[in-house]
């Protein structure tokens, strides 16, 4: 009789005379790293800020971004589905309602110790056959990495899984620099990643294997097939477990229009779409959730909200789709099941709508704005033609014409533009086309961004093969901008360290127009465009809603987000006088100058700019 050792080598001759060799690679991987059956599963989400940038009183003032963990509820629903046990340990939650709940003032120190103590206590007290780590964001880099050791130096035989938008832009990057990850899990990884586990068990064979990549013998090795959810895998609800839904908007951001909310909003996030129909050069979309756009049911959706409101008390959601407004008829009927079921919510869409979509169909923007939209953000990127051909833009400057006045019917919505300068070779009149574009437009705000060149975008390989940025980096040291930090959080860093630099500034749309900024350009050139998009249109309006909802976004920033600013108090105070505040407009004006004498940063902008002369129109 065969010896039990001999007939496991038995089976596995037979089983890598199957495969091919780099699932091989994987099969004996996984092998390697999962000694045991997983029964118990621990996710977890990093904060999406490294510690070296965190300002706290930013924090308490509930300004960074504080979404639940949509991507591990979904998983915990499929997992427990399969008799997984599962818990989720949000630490970005976590450190955001310590800081909120302290009196005094906090320490760099102490927000470590604290992710790093809730790391060992649910090690300790879960007791994890298995950890999975979401990291969506660029940003999120470094501080997943410092949560991978921690856990590594807690349990080196733990295994670790590592996915989200991050890890799958750039997994080669994420292992090279974090071999302490196991695996990485790539794309969506609803099913994928359960499968992983299922594999572990015996419960399905080798072939069920995808999207799973790691490091063999310092070789990047990977399954990258998909697995992408089959169209009822999409009827899937979040599962949050015993998370504190209601709390995540009172201690941060969901979506971005916390100042035009009715009073005592408690906000959430769902999502209808996955995918996006464009195939902008700069996005990694697609390269994530595959070509097209795949919907969910419009019943399942409306059963989330209807759970999000009577389970967690929501009022208010932003939607997470990248093309909320794909399928017109199948919109017009998610709008209409929202308005039947009466659910008293608003909603905002925050990931920015194709301005075509809402253009060619306007009766889409009416049902919408019946079914509680407040808020939202269009993906405009360029005023440029030529510049919106070459990163292939779904819109061009028609449509954008023709959606200022569209947007102008509907007063109540707060109405955004995406906006991004530092394309390669984008010329200062190139930059400059855009700024008329929108004033041209004249939507409510424009969030401007310098370009980031995300890895697995074509814009990222056309900028390696230009030699304008290092191939298989992040590039987080060339002053690019990483997606969760605001531009204008960026900048107020830069204010701050730069006090008393009077270094020159200039108006660069006096000089040569054909000329491409440089990387220290663009950072001045943000502020300029900032100026000429957004704060001197104020001058000339006379609207009160219009005027209503410019003190409303200016106070948030001067209160919560810039702080010490002079231009954004200085444009407070002209609005509060328009409006008839004249204490209120004293109390800004005062402060406006206070910070400007602070400065000389601010000075030599001001000079610039020549806006020092508004103050005596208050």
């Amino acid at each position: 009789m065969a010896s039990e050792t001999d007939t496991s080598r038995s089976r596995a001759h037979t089983l890598r005379e199957k495969l091919d060799t780099a699932r091989w690679t994987l099969v004996e991987r996984i092998r390697e790293v999962f000694k045991e059956d997983v029964e118990r599963v621990l996710l977890i989400q990093p904060p999406q800020f490294p510690e070296e940038l965190l300002n706290l009183k930013i924090a308490k003032n509930k300004r960074y971004y504080n979404y639940p963990p949509y991507g591990l509820g979904l998983l915990c629903t499929n997992l427990k589905a399969r008799g997984y046990a599962t818990q989720i340990l949000d630490l970005n939650f976590d450190l955001l309602d310590f800081i909120s709940s302290q009196a005094g003032e906090v320490s760099h120190e102490q927000v470590t110790v604290l992710w790093q103590e809730r790391i060992r206590q649910s090690i300790a007290e879960f007791g994890p056959d298995v950890v999975g780590i979401s990291c969506m964001f660029t940003m999120s880099h470094e501080i997943t990495k410092k949560v991978v050791r921690l856990i590594k130096g807690l349990a080196p035989a733990l295994p670790v899984v590592a996915g989200g938008v991050h890890i799958t832009n750039a997994p080669e990057i994420v292992l090279e620099e974090c071999p302490e990850i196991d695996f990485v899990s790539l794309f969506e990884s609803d099913q994928s990643f359960c499968d992983l586990l299922d594999f572990v068990n015996d419960e399905i064979q080798a072939d069920g294997l995808s999207q799973i990549g790691t490091l063999v013998a310092d070789r990047y090795e990977a399954l990258a097939e998909r697995r992408s959810p089959a169209p009822a895998e999409l009827d899937v609800i979040p599962d949050y477990l015993d998370l504190e839904v209601s709390r995540y908007s009172a201690l941060g951001e969901i979506g971005s229009y916390r100042y035009w909310l009715p009073e005592d909003s408690r906000n959430s996030s769902v999502l209808t779409n996955r995918g996006c129909r464009a195939h902008c050069s700069f996005c990694s979309v697609r390269n994530f959730n595959g070509d097209g756009v795949r919907s969910r049911s419009i019943a399942s959706v409306v059963e989330e909200i209807e759970q999000l409101v009577t389970r967690h008390r929501i009022t208010h959601i932003s939607w997470l789709d990248d093309d909320i407004f794909f399928d017109p008829d199948r919109t017009l009927r998610l709008f209409d099941a929202i308005i039947e079921r009466d659910l008293g919510i608003t909603w905002d869409a925050m990931n920015g709508i194709i301005a075509s979509a809402a253009v060619v169909r306007p009766q889409i923007l009416e049902k919408a704005v019946a079914s509680g939209m407040i808020g939202a953000n269009f993906g405009i990127e360029s005023g440029s033609p030529e510049i919106l051909r070459k990163i292939h833009k779904p819109s061009g400057i028609s449509h954008y014409r023709k959606l200022g006045p569209l947007l102008r019917q509907y007063p109540q919505v707060f109405a955004r533009a995406f906006v991004i300068i530092g394309f390669p070779n984008e010329t200062f009149g190139q930059i400059l086309q855009t700024v008329n574009v929108c004033q041209e437009m004249g939507l409510d705000w424009n969030t401007i961004q310098k370009l980031t060149p995300l890895p697995s975008t074509e814009i990222y390989e056309q900028m390696v093969d230009e030699g304008l940025i290092e191939d298989k980096s992040l590039n987080m040291s060339s002053g690019f901008t990483l997606f969760s930090v605001r531009e204008s959080e960026k900048q107020r860093l830069k204010e701050k360290d730069k006090q008393e630099d009077a270094r020159e500034f200039i108006d660069y749309f006096q000089r040569d127009l054909d000329a491409v900024p440089t990387r220290e350009e663009l950072d001045d050139l943000w502020l300029l465009v900032d100026y000429k998009v957004n704060y001197e249109k104020i001058l000339t309006e006379q609207e009160p809603l219009r005027l209503e909802k410019m003190r409303r976004f200016l106070r948030d920033v001067s209160n919560r987000m810039s702080i010490d600013n002079p231009l954004s108090t200085l444009f407070v105070a002209i609005v509060e006088n328009k409006l008839g505040n004249r204490k209120e407009a004293q109390r800004y004006l005062t402060l406006s100058k206070r910070f400007l004498e602070e400065s000389r940063y601010w000075q030599r902008r001001f000079d610039v700019l020549e806006v020092n002369h508004l103050y005596h129109l208050t």
